[in-house]
């Protein structure tokens, strides 16, 4: 075969080399940016992703809250339904008890209360009850009975709510605003404090005691900031 031949068969063979790097080059370049197509799919998927779910968590907490705010509305009907004129009387007196006295009255004795008392007290019992020559009002034991019962019944209706507060059933800012007043001392307002304690305290009412120190403990925190900006 002549030299000429030859190196044209060389010329073939090295053209047919840079051809096949070529297309090895190129197949690369495509199989890299179908990789980079992919993972801009990818992303994007993920993008969307995180909006739906964003969107399904907005849409999960507002329907949570929409809830709740029904269920507060619920247990504020049901609280008006059992607060008897009764209850609320008993709550008043007994709140007015010292502890010595709501232990007596929690054992159900015949009891010595203030004649400031007596228009309460009329309401509750009827006009009969007279004042001694001491200014005080002497209570049977039916009389401390009906009361205690009263009382009881009160404080049970009054932990159901704060129950629903305690694990957030309700709208906990609410109610703070509906039953904070109850536990305010400087007004003679305790939640009938010495009576729970007669009562068994946190272990016969743990959520009205949760309540008492939560509402305690945000007055503190106002001072305190009061305090802080003067």
């Amino acid at each position: 075969m002549p030299l000429q031949d030859l190196g044209d068969i060389a010329a073939i063979i090295t053209s047919l080399g840079v051809i096949a790097v070529a297309i090895q080059a190129w197949n690369a370049h495509k199989s890299t940016a179908l990789i980079q197509k992919d993972i801009v799919n990818s992303q994007e998927a993920l993008v969307t992703a995180q909006k739906e779910l964003t969107n399904a968590q907005k849409q999960f907490e507002a329907d949570h809250e929409r809830s709740r705010r029904e269920k507060t509305v619920d247990i504020l009907f049901e609280w008006d339904k059992r607060l008897k004129k009764e209850g609320a009387l008993a709550r008043k007196i007994v709140e007015t008890f010292s502890a010595e006295q709501c232990r007596e009255l929690t054992a159900q004795s015949p009891l010595l209360v203030s004649g400031k008392l007596k228009p309460h007290l009329h309401q509750l019992f009827g006009p009969d009850l007279e004042l001694d020559q001491n200014n005080l009002i002497h209570l049977n034991e039916a009389h401390s009975s009906e009361l205690r019962w009263h009382v009881i019944t009160y404080l049970n209706a009054l932990e159901s709510v704060l129950v629903a507060w305690q694990y957030s059933i309700v709208d906990r800012d609410i109610i703070e605003h509906q039953f904070s007043y109850l536990f305010k001392p400087s007004d003679g307002h305790e939640g009938l404090k010495h009576f729970r304690i007669a009562t068994g305290g946190e272990d016969s009412y743990p959520a009205i005691e949760i309540f008492a120190s939560h509402i305690i403990e945000k007055r503190r925190e106002k001072l305190v900031q009061k305090a802080k900006v003067a």
